[in-house]
């Protein structure tokens, strides 16, 4: 993998310290994942608040059209089919050079039905299962690296989620010596083959179902008056992403 620009670092990955710089805080409610974050490049650091308008797959996305074509590490809880679908797209007209997928284990092996297609889209080598709740995605570009810590799982959720997107080769290649640590790990034996092989054996064997319609998006509500309704009203955000004033 020598697309990224990531370089290892010395040692395990514990905690990095950098000195203060300049944040970008963004606050929104219904902006779009490229608009609300903004523009990449070497340096950036935005922290921002949405309603769950965009998924951590449209802000990932962002990001490789930002710095790729680029490699992509997810470490998410759960994920869906559609999300899964998209990723496979961005990779298929070559803004991706390559992906993998931490899931955790206990929401992975339950869920047949949804893991199943996951495997189908992805293939049995994007995987791994392993106990891991942290979401984070990663992307190492011929542009530049930039990590991405949030709430967010990969698919839409209509509730208040926060992320931090930096952008920088160091925090890049910090990020990517853990989740490859934590790969080469649960690669070491033959558990997670084994594991994602009976999952999507059980998936086969299920009888077809129709799929449930999408529930209807929750209406816009109207903005708040101070920043105390930021927190009383996750929909409290002005239009041009600024707390309700």
């Amino acid at each position: 993998m020598a697309q990224g620009k990531a370089k290892p670092r010395k040692g395990p990955p514990r905690a990095l310290r950098s000195a203060s710089r300049k944040v970008r805080f963004v606050a929104h409610r219904t902006g779009n994942a490229a608009d609300t974050i903004g523009p990449l490049s070497d340096g950036v650091a935005v922290t921002g608040l949405t309603a769950g308008q965009f998924s951590a797959i449209d802000a990932m996305e962002h990001m490789v059209n930002e710095l790729g074509p680029a490699e992509v590490r997810l470490s998410t809880w759960t994920t869906g089919i559609y999300d899964v679908q998209r990723a496979r797209e961005i990779q298929l007209d070559g803004r991706i050079s390559d992906i993998r997928v931490l899931l955790d284990r206990g929401t992975f092996e339950k869920s047949p039905k949804f893991a199943g297609p996951l495997i189908e889209v992805l293939g049995v080598d994007a995987f791994r299962c392993l106990s891991v709740h942290a979401k984070v995605i990663i992307v190492n570009g011929q542009r530049g690296s930039a990590v991405m810590r949030s709430s967010m799982n990969l698919n839409k959720n209509l509730r208040t989620e926060q992320f931090d997107v930096d952008v920088g080769d160091e925090i890049g290649a910090f990020y990517t010596e853990w989740f490859d640590a934590l790969w080469d790990e649960s690669g070491r034996t033959r558990d997670n083959q084994e594991i994602i092989k009976a999952v999507f054996d059980r998936y086969l064997a299920m009888p077809p179902v129709e799929e449930a319609p999408r529930p209807a998006p929750r209406a816009d509500l109207e903005p708040g008056d101070d920043l105390s309704d930021l927190f009383l009203d996750p929909l409290a955000f002005d239009d041009d992403g600024v707390p309700g004033t």
